[in-house]
């Protein structure tokens, strides 16, 4: 009797919410037509296919012909859809409701575009828990795919991963499929005869195993080389035409197909995992090289049980994305209640929370990810849209309040000061620093931006090759490639001592310059950044203060926040008081950070408020002669320092902000952009995250003595 093997085929194809249109359209031009083109013209071949709802919708809009091409193949039996979370969430990360909610929203929006009901699930980022079997039978989920690794993590060896097994969950049962890795990393790299002798090689005589790929669509046409290799060069079409040849031995199905003629191997229970790489991602930076040298220095039988990370330790790596994340679970406590009282679901609301739970700014790997300030503000901004609605419901169209709560699941209270046009989040606990400012008109959060850490991979940025975007010749795993988009970025590689955010009290000589500030090279003088401030919350104002020290000097430091309630308008008053017995010189310098996105476009600009005075110094701080300001260095990506100026600003023409602080004494004004250096899958690249101000007022404090200065933070709309 001859041998025989299923191979069960898939491909997940992905777009993040609100990514720009013509990215999109390049990945429809260059993958997801003509991959379906190409298997389509190989009705042999038969393949699970997953699409997020926002490429769906997406694809619906622009290009409804490839819906048709798609329910052509449905009912030939060539194509099983799958479903997932709508926006592709991290599923066991949102709450549960939102879990079941999503995956029937895509289920049901496939059904009435193909006809067909998905019966799989696409896991995204392949982020299990093992409590999700519950909520996805919930949500008529009848199996799902993760990958090969999560099975060996228990003890399980390569010939058991070739079919189905059976999870429960209080009594309730999801199948999952093992994604083979072999087949991941072969496909579409390796030569198509070398996948068939592969597969082959794993055939029995009972026809039983399965070989289970199912992966990124993008892979085949969108990473660097792959359209040349797989379209131009035909991989693709020469792989299927392979399989097909060898029907005899290689029997494509899909994953309904094989469930209904194979049974179950058993009863599975996994851990808490993803595929390898994520797990090696979501490590601390610094335990990276020490987790890829205890593998390669372990036996093969003992490198399943030697793991990377987990994956929601991404929240406490990446502060900012812990930010993001808690501040959807606020606006979904806050939709809950709505909806309790009002005794039917905010269903404009939800759509917005469910946008905002897209998963590609919550993690990153190989991917820009986290690090893309565009995709993190589109998270952002459908949560705000989201609150406003609730808000409006449930507290009208004006409201103000200021309350104390954990917001960041720290076990340390946060101050959350709310009104109809702003919200800003204070953290004592954190230097009393200001770590959220919505803009609600707007639905914009200046402070969204992003530190400069160390990543594992800038090691590497010395030898990586330049190559040109677009210009790579050959398909290439994006784990194995390293190069660059620009040159020279290993000059940027300057980390922070700590977050990016806004009312962060440094203290320094007063002789510091613009590049020991933009570089993070000068000493700090004070013990007040990231330490505790005592918190005193009044009807509209917070006042901060913390007793701490400055060149060995006792200096109490407070300043109190002051709310405009029919404007979004903070009036900051700082109050310096030497406690020493000696005096105090030194440099007092409060940050803030802004970003408005784009680094270099004529209609993001800093600009002098009306009666200041255009000077300014030059580039590089130290003394420089003073000379206008004019549109071109006025840029965000622009450095500098104003000299002895009472106010600036930063307007954005096309998001419509006008962010401005204005000082009760002048200040010397340090301004620069914040850069960061982090890979996709691309090559290495700079990324501009913010803007960063820093007034510095010379200090000269006699025992006993005050000093006091006003800063007024204003944010309109042009």
């Amino acid at each position: 009797m001859r041998k025989r093997i299923n191979l069960l085929l898939g491909v997940h194809n992905h777009q993040p919410v609100d990514n720009w249109d013509h990215v999109i359209e390049d990945a429809y031009k260059k993958c997801y037509r003509p991959f379906l083109d190409v298997l389509e013209a190989h009705p042999g071949v038969k393949m699970g296919v997953h699409y997020t709802g926002y490429l769906l919708d997406w694809l619906v809009e622009h290009h409804p012909e490839l819906i048709e091409q798609l329910q052509r193949m449905i009912q030939s039996g060539q194509v099983e859809m799958f479903t997932g979370g709508y926006y592709e969430p991290i599923l066991p990360t949102i709450p549960d409701a939102h879990k079941v909610g999503q995956i029937r929203k895509l289920s049901q929006r496939i059904q009435e575009l193909t006809g067909q009901t998905p019966k799989g699930l696409w896991l995204a980022e392949r982020v299990w828990e093992p409590h999700l079997v519950k909520y996805l039978a919930e949500a008529g989920v009848e199996y799902l795919c993760v990958d090969d690794a999560h099975f060996k993590s228990v003890g399980m060896k390569d010939a058991d991963l070739l079919g189905r097994y059976t999870s429960e969950e209080m009594g309730k049962m999801a199948d999952i499929f093992p994604v083979s890795k072999d087949l991941r990393y072969l496909i579409p790299y390796a030569e198509p005869d070398e996948i068939v002798s592969y597969l082959a090689a794993l055939a029995t005589e009972k026809g039983e195993r399965a070989g289970i790929y199912f992966d990124d669509g993008e892979k085949f046409g969108v990473w660097p080389g792959t359209y040349k290799t797989v379209y131009k060069e035909k991989w693709l079409d020469r792989f299927f035409t392979a399989l097909e040849k060898n029907q005899d031995v290689i029997q494509s199905v899909t994953p309904s197909q094989y469930v209904e003629s194979v049974p179950s191997f058993g009863r599975v229970y996994l851990p808490t995992a993803s595929y390898s790489e994520m797990l090696e991602w979501a490590l601390p930076a610094q335990d990276m090289n020490a987790l890829e040298s205890a593998l390669k220095e372990a036996p093969e039988a003992h490198q399943p049980f030697i793991r990377g990370g987990y994956w929601r330790h991404f929240l406490v790596k990446y502060p900012e994305s812990n930010n993001l994340h808690k501040k959807m679970l606020y606006v979904c406590e806050k939709l809950e209640a709505l909806e309790k009282k009002q005794g039917f679901p905010h269903v404009a609301a939800q759509e917005h929370v469910w946008m905002g739970q897209s998963n590609d700014v919550f993690w990153h790997g190989v991917f820009g990810g986290l690090y893309l300030t565009n995709l993190r503000t589109a998270n952002y901004q459908h949560l705000l849209k989201a609150e406003a609605l609730i808000d409006e419901v449930a507290e009208g169209e004006q409201f103000f309040r200021i309350q104390t709560r954990d917001f960041d699941c720290d076990g340390q209270p946060e101050v959350l000061v709310e009104s109809h046009l702003q919200n800003l989040y204070l953290d004592p606990s954190e230097g009393g620093a200001l770590f959220e400012l919505d803009y609600r008109p707007k639905a914009f959060n200046l402070l969204d931006t992003l530190a400069r850490r160390y990543e594992a991979y800038h090691d590497k940025l010395a030898g990586a090759v330049y190559e040109e975007e677009g210009s790579a010749e050959q398909a290439q795993s994006i784990h194995d490639r390293v190069v660059t988009k620009e040159k020279g970025l290993e000059k940027l590689l300057h980390y922070d001592a700590s977050r990016r955010m806004s009312l962060m009290d440094h203290f320094f000589e007063p002789d510091v310059t613009l590049e020991q500030l933009h570089q993070n090279t000068y000493e700090a003088l004070g013990d007040f950044i990231d330490q505790p401030y005592a918190v005193d919350v009044a009807r509209d104002q917070v006042a901060l203060e913390r007793i701490g020290t400055v060149d060995g000097r006792s200096l109490r430091v407070r300043k109190t926040l002051s709310f405009e309630k029919e404007a979004a308008k903070t009036t900051i008053v700082y109050e310096l008081t030497n406690l020493s017995e000696t005096s105090l010189a030194c440099g007092f310098a409060p940050e803030f950070n802004v970003n408005l996105l784009a680094p270099d476009a004529p209609d993001r600009y800093y600009y002098l408020p009306q009666g200041e005075p255009a000077s300014g110094r030059a580039s590089g701080g130290g003394t420089a002669v003073a000379q206008p300001v004019s549109l071109k260095d006025a840029r965000m990506v622009s450095k500098g320092v104003l000299a002895q100026t009472s106010a600036i600003g930063l307007k954005d023409e096309w998001m419509g902000i006008d962010y401005a602080l204005h000082f009760s004494q002048p200040a010397d004004v340090f301004r620069f952009p914040v850069e960061t250096v982090s890979q996709s899958e691309a090559g290495f690249e700079k990324i501009y995250q913010s803007s960063a101000l820093y007034p510095r007022w010379q200090l000269e404090l006699s025992p006993g003595q005050t000093w006091q200065v006003t800063i007024e933070q204003v944010i309109q709309s042009l």
